[in-house]
C-alpha cells in the first residue's frame, strides 16, 4: 500500500484517516473531509470515484499502518531473541499486547474493516494485498522458528500464521461479552 500520491490525493486520505481515529467510516461525510481538508468537492471527485472509495483507501492506509507496527514487533522478536525461551518469551509478549484490552478497538476495527472488505471486490483485492503482508511476515517468523528447531519441521507454516491472526482475532468475541476470561 505504500505508494506515492499525487499531493491533493494524500490531503485528503491524510484527513480521512484522521477522521477514522475518532469516527467509524459509516459517521463520515464528504462535508467533514472537505471542511478539515480545505480541499474542494470537485477535486475529491477527480481523485475518487466516490465517497467510498476515498474511505477504502483510508481504511487501509490504517489497516496498512497496523501491519507495519505487527511486523515491526514481529521482526524485533526474530532479531533479539537467541534461544528458544527468549524467542518463545518473545512471542508471548508480542501475543499479550495483541490480546489485551488496550487492544479492543484495533482488533474492533480491524474485524469491521474485513467485514465491510468482504462484500466489495474493490476494497477486497486492495486490503487482500495488506493482509497477505502481514501473513507472510508471520509465515517469516514462524519459518525462522522451525529453522530454530523451536517447531516442528512438518509444520504447515500458512496455516500456523493464518491461526495466529485468527486467534488475535477472535479475542473479539471475548471483548464484548459481560465476563471476560484472563
Amino acid at each position: 500500500m505504500h505508494q506515492t500520491r499525487h499531493p491533493t490525493s494524500a490531503k485528503l486520505v491524510g484527513t480521512t484517516v484522521e477522521l477514522l481515529e475518532s469516527k467509524r467510516p459509516d459517521e463520515i461525510a464528504v462535508d467533514d473531509i472537505l471542511a478539515l481538508s480545505g480541499i474542494s468537492k470537485g477535486s475529491l471527485y477527480h481523485h475518487f470515484e466516490d465517497l467510498n472509495e476515498l474511505l477504502e483507501v483510508a481504511q487501509i492506509v490504517r489497516y496498512s499502518n497496523w501491519v507495519d507496527r505487527s511486523i515491526e514487533l514481529l521482526a524485533r522478536v526474530i532479531s533479539s531473541s537467541i534461544t528458544r525461551e527468549e524467542f518463545l518469551s518473545g512471542l508471548s509478549q508480542v501475543t499479550n499486547l495483541t490480546q489485551s484490552s488496550e487492544y479492543s478497538q484495533v482488533r474492533a476495527e480491524r474485524v469491521r474493516t474485513i467485514a465491510n472488505a468482504q462484500a466489495n471486490p474493490r476494497f477486497k483485492i486492495a486490503l487482500g494485498a495488506e493482509q497477505e503482508r502481514l501473513t507472510l511476515a508471520i509465515s517469516d517468523v514462524i519459518r525462522d522458528a522451525v529453522a530454530r528447531g523451536i517447531y516442528r519441521s512438518d509444520l504447515n507454516i500458512r496455516v500456523a500464521a493464518v491461526f495466529i491472526q485468527s486467534y488475535t482475532l477472535g479475542k473479539i468475541v471475548d471483548d464484548i461479552t459481560t465476563e471476560h476470561m484472563d
